[in-house]
């Protein structure tokens, strides 16, 4: 059986809007906020320094590479004049629903965390970012909800560090 005209057509119309649509945000100028025209970052060269309650955390450790993605150049130096300081990670787990023998059917999974931007000569900014994810909670697993609960929080660490960076680059004074 060969297509006919009119079902060519009826595939080729979603196909051509598509296009069209890619044109017109490439031809106004459209670009993903924090880059440059040339594809860099608009932070590229900037020197900041992470301090954190605990350097060696994993927060920390994504809050750089977030940064180090942005171009932003992370430094020891004390005198340096950005600072972000990250405060204690809280990790907060609440029951949602109850199973019928009152255990927990559902849970719900908060990672939050206090911050500091401050530069020279600009008020501090501070902040709290937080993360929120549900999981149910299968009482005859444990083993598999551990380590659901560990995948979780790896996914809410990198969110969490996404969001302070994203909140800290729009506080950025050049």
């Amino acid at each position: 059986m060969t297509p006919t005209f009119a079902s060519t057509r009826a595939h080729s119309l979603p196909v051509t809007v598509l296009l069209t649509a890619l044109i017109a945000l490439a031809g106004c100028g459209f670009q993903l906020k924090g880059t440059t025209h040339d594809g860099g970052s608009e932070w590229e060269g900037l020197s900041l320094r992470l301090i954190s309650v605990d350097p060696r955390s994993d927060l920390t450790r994504e809050v750089a590479r977030e940064l180090n993605g942005m171009k932003i150049e992370l430094t020891d130096e004390i005198d340096t004049p950005t600072r972000l300081t990250l405060r204690e990670e809280q990790f907060i787990q609440r029951n949602v629903s109850l199973t019928a023998q009152a255990r927990a059917a559902e849970m719900e999974l908060t990672l939050s965390v206090d911050f500091v931007l401050q530069q020279e000569d600009v008020p501090p900014l501070e902040g709290t970012a937080s993360v929120s994810q549900q999981m149910l909670n299968d009482p005859r697993n444990v083993v598999g909800k551990t380590e659901e609960m560990r995948l979780l929080r790896e996914e809410m660490r990198r969110d969490l560090a996404a969001q302070i960076v994203r909140r800290v680059s729009r506080g950025l004074v050049r």
